[in-house]
């Protein structure tokens, strides 16, 4: 497991609705600086390296918050844990 921190700069600073540039996208750019990219999706987390795409489930909770950014309604910065690696490696 590895903690999350979407910080107060992360929330400032992402791009609501860019699935590479939200503030919970730049966290996990954070928290996983060997990936080269990372998006978010509805349900998944996809992170690219130069050899696998992993996919990692968004906690339905932050999948919640992750649409009050979208809707353009404040949030407070928040954690949450990913399992990592999981789901699916190709």
């Amino acid at each position: 497991m590895t903690t999350i921190n979407v910080t107060a700069e992360h929330i400032a600073k992402g791009t609501p609705r860019e699935c590479s540039f939200c503030p919970v996208a730049l966290a996990v750019k954070d928290a996983f600086p060997h990936d080269v990219a990372v998006s978010i999706g509805h349900r998944y987390i996809s992170m690219y390296s130069h050899e696998r795409h992993e996919l990692l489930p968004i906690p339905e909770d932050v999948r919640g918050l992750i649409a009050a950014i979208d809707a353009g309604r404040p949030v407070e910065p928040f954690t949450f844990d990913l399992d990592y690696p999981a789901v699916a490696t190709s």
